[in-house]
Order: C-alpha cells, then sequence, then structure tokens
C-alpha cells in the first residue's frame, strides 16, 4: 500500500483574535468593569457603534515559538482588590488561550486606569450612550 505524504500544515492567528479570547474571559471576571482603549480607540468605537472585546488588549505573537504576551487596560471596581482581580485574569486568560489556540501565554500586563463604584460605572455608560444616540 503507498503512504499518503502529507501536506506541510502551519496554524496561525491574527492578533484581533487573541485580543478578543482575551477580551471576553477578562470582562467575565467579576470586579472588571470595563478595558479601555486609548483615545484613538475610544473616538473610533464611537464612529464604528459597539462593544469590542478587544478594545484596549494589545497582542504580541511569537507564531514560531506559539507564545502571545498581552497587554491591557482596564476600569475595576472600587472596593475590591486589583492583585485579586489580576490573579483571577491570569488564571482564566491563560486557560481559554491555551485550551483555543494551544499556544502559551509567555506575559500579561495589566494597567490598571481607573476605579468606579458601580453608581459610577452606570452613570458613565449612559453618558457614552447619550453622545453615541446624539451620533447617529
Amino acid at each position: 500500500m503507498d503512504k499518503v505524504a502529507q501536506p506541510e500544515t502551519k496554524l496561525t492567528f491574527d492578533d484581533e483574535v487573541l485580543a478578543k479570547i482575551a477580551g471576553k474571559t477578562a470582562s467575565n471576571v467579576d470586579g472588571v468593569l470595563s478595558l479601555e482603549g486609548n483615545i484613538f480607540e475610544k473616538v473610533t468605537d464611537r464612529i464604528s457603534k459597539g462593544d469590542d472585546p478587544t478594545t484596549g488588549v494589545n497582542v504580541d505573537i511569537d507564531d514560531e515559538n506559539q507564545k502571545v504576551s498581552l497587554k491591557m487596560d482596564a476600569l475595576l471596581e472600587y472596593g475590591k482588590n486589583a492583585q485579586s482581580i489580576f490573579d483571577k485574569m491570569v488564571t482564566k486568560i491563560t486557560a481559554a488561550v491555551n485550551e483555543m489556540t494551544n499556544m502559551e501565554v509567555a506575559e500579561i500586563k495589566l494597567n490598571v486606569k481607573d476605579v468606579l463604584t458601580h453608581e459610577e460605572w452606570a452613570d458613565r455608560t449612559k453618558d457614552d450612550k447619550k453622545h453615541e444616540d446624539k451620533k447617529h
């Protein structure tokens, strides 16, 4: 019986795929109110409408070694322990990225941009919604 030659294969991921995995996972951690982007991303988000899970997540992929480094900016809930929130994020993001891509998370950096109470967060979200509605 003749052996069938196996093709050479390579699976790669766009940065946005890994940013989406990290962003969606981080957003589900208790104490994370939002991932925040820079000023340019905020303007773009207002124009494009919608909740982009990649906002506030920067990705650096090492395809050769199957490793990824993540940098994130977040708003956290006032009164909760930031280190505890970060530890949960690291555990969940590392597991999600590995489970979905088989890539290893080499580094996660989190910059806390602000801490807000639920009331402050609700007010800010409402103000952003009003600003969006005026644009349409």
